[in-house]
């Protein structure tokens, strides 16, 4: 596999696939660019790129140029420092969120996508299989979040494939009406750095490593 991440990293990972894509595999099932009010981001003339983007240690004030704050975003302090929810209220596509978590010396640390307004090089997005993402990353650890499920994503656990070299992973929510996984995040983070799963962190009993690449926890993790 020959590994386009190495180039980006430390930083968001994700492409805008609108009517200025970067140069990488646009995704065709993404709509044209939405109308947009002057307090939102400008998507149609931003590509995510090195120099301009949102980086893997930038503070909070250069998040919000990127994402300005809506109405309807929030931001909270957690176990792992402080987390801005950008809420994608326009994408035609149905509404996501970005997520971006900062450490408790306000540097970014992490960076999510729930939203199909953005995906990764090899055009992998939000709701695609988890098959896609097996098909494109060789070296993948998985893990489960034994934290209470919720029905949004599915009543099961989530599932993440984690790259840490790369500095990338994989949220994996379940569909119980097509009784199957599918990519609910996309998360990137610094190579070999500290990784926060659902404000969650890594040495918490609640996370626990099941064998590469599987989509459910094992029968003795299984919280049914």
């Amino acid at each position: 596999m020959k590994i386009a991440i190495a180039m980006f990293l430390p930083m968001l990972l994700l492409s805008f696939a609108l009517s200025h894509p970067a140069p990488v595999r646009a995704l065709p099932r993404v709509a044209s660019t939405p109308q947009t009010s002057d307090s939102e981001v400008h998507f149609n003339n931003t590509e995510i790129e090195p120099g301009v983007s949102l980086r893997i240690g930038d503070d909070q004030d250069r998040a919000l140029i990127l994402f300005p704050r809506k109405a309807e975003d929030q931001q909270w302090e957690d176990p792992c420092g402080r987390t801005l929810d950008w809420v994608d209220t326009t994408n035609s596509m149905g509404h996501g969120d970005v997520f971006i978590r900062l450490n408790k010396k306000g540097k970014i640390f992490q960076i999510e996508s729930s939203t199909t307004r953005f995906h990764t090089p090899e055009g992998i997005t939000t709701f695609d299989p988890p098959e896609k993402v097996a098909a494109v990353y060789k070296d993948m650890h998985a893990y489960v979040l034994l934290t209470q499920p919720t029905p949004a994503l599915g009543d099961r656990p989530l599932i993440f494939w984690i790259d840490r070299k790369h500095g990338i992973a994989f949220a994996l929510a379940y569909d119980p009406s097509q009784h199957k996984r599918y990519v609910y995040k996309i998360i990137v983070f610094g190579p070999n750095k500290d990784f926060c799963p659902e404000q969650e962190k890594t040495d918490s009993p609640e996370w626990q490593q099941i064998h590469p690449y599987s989509v459910e926890p094992p029968v003795e993790l299984s919280p049914r």
